[in-house]
């Protein structure tokens, strides 16, 4: 038993090390050594980062159920009414908006509280996606207390960028009543969002592992997943096919799916998104920020773009050859 808990806190250990003919060709590759190699830590990992996401949880619950005790209540009320006025879908509809801004306001001080874990759970899942070591529990604890202050701040624009798009939408919105013309800062507010969103896949690797001030961190990820916008957004939308799975498989086996949904997020969920947001920001670090810094090690983990395979072949025939010789 204590071995399993070792495996899960501190990675497994002993392990050969590669030499640069076991090392893997592209990041694909090496996102399933790193997968592989760690699985067992990622899911130690993910169980500290959850600790950082109970209030969020909690508060997702209590408003859920709050919710759900609401819409069963007015679905009593209509099922006695003889018809549905206007006035009664207009009352549901400002409940359900009253329960969405009450929720949002509070996610913010929750989201600040997830993006402090969030240093500690990049910092460790950003060595471990370019196959340097990383010890789950004291280097988790390490970058938190480095990074507090900047993973904080982050968590709150995450809460509030939320909040304000959905004050935005629902503002414009209304307004599209008297003008079409609305539709288009409707719009803008979801692009803003999403672009804040895109930068949250390497604002958390970027803060652990360069020495720069906040706003530069900021432009520097917005301008990054601006230039490889096709990418980002293709990593963003990984992030929501576990979501997309599960809201399939509750609408197919109901309850059941819930639970299992809920246990993967809980053991697995968060660590996996992390190791892919950390594989994708090692990538958009080699290509546009550590080629013009000097002494930067490029793509760690990956086998030397000037690696001839065919002569470690030839070496090896030879030295088969030679000590048939030699018996």
């Amino acid at each position: 038993m204590s071995n399993i808990f070792n495996r899960f806190f501190y990675g497994k250990s002993g392990k050969a090390d590669y030499t640069e003919a076991n090392m893997p060709k592209n990041r694909w590759e090496l996102f399933w050594q790193t997968f592989r190699n760690h699985s067992s830590g990622i899911v130690g990992m993910n169980l500290i980062y959850v600790l950082f996401l109970l209030p969020a949880i909690i508060w997702t619950a209590i408003n859920l159920l709050g919710v759900l005790n609401a819409l069963s209540g007015v679905g009593e009320t209509m099922a006695s009414a003889t018809e549905i006025s206007s006035e009664s879908a207009q009352t549901v509809y400002s409940a359900l908006m009253g329960y969405m801004t009450t929720y949002l306001l509070g996610m913010i001080p929750c989201l600040a509280l997830a993006g402090v874990g969030s240093t500690g759970q990049m910092y460790v899942l950003r060595n471990w996606a370019r196959d340097d070591h990383s010890f789950v529990v004291s280097d988790f604890k390490d970058a938190v207390s480095s990074n507090w202050k900047m993973g904080l701040l982050t968590g709150i624009l995450n809460g509030a960028s939320l909040f304000l798009a959905f004050i935005g939408v629902r503002v414009y919105g209304s307004l599209t009543n008297n003008s079409l013309f609305y539709v288009v800062p409707q719009m803008i507010v979801l692009v803003c969002l999403a672009v804040w969103w895109m930068v949250n896949m390497i604002i958390f690797p970027m803060m652990v592992t360069y020495d720069m001030k906040f706003t530069q961190i900021i432009r520097n990820c917005v301008i990054v997943v601006l230039a490889r916008l096709p990418w980002s957004i293709l990593f963003l939308l990984l992030s929501f096919v576990p979501l997309g799975i599960l809201w399939v498989c509750v609408s197919e086996f109901g309850f059941g799916a819930i639970i299992v949904g809920v246990l993967y997020y809980l053991l697995f969920g968060f660590g996996l998104n992390g190791l892919i947001y950390a594989s994708y920001a090692n990538s958009c670090f080699d290509c546009y920020i550590n080629p013009r810094l000097d002494g930067v090690e490029l793509n760690k983990g990956l086998r030397p773009k000037d690696y001839d395979l065919d002569d470690d072949e030839e070496e090896e025939q030879n030295n088969t050859a030679g000590g048939s010789r030699n018996g």
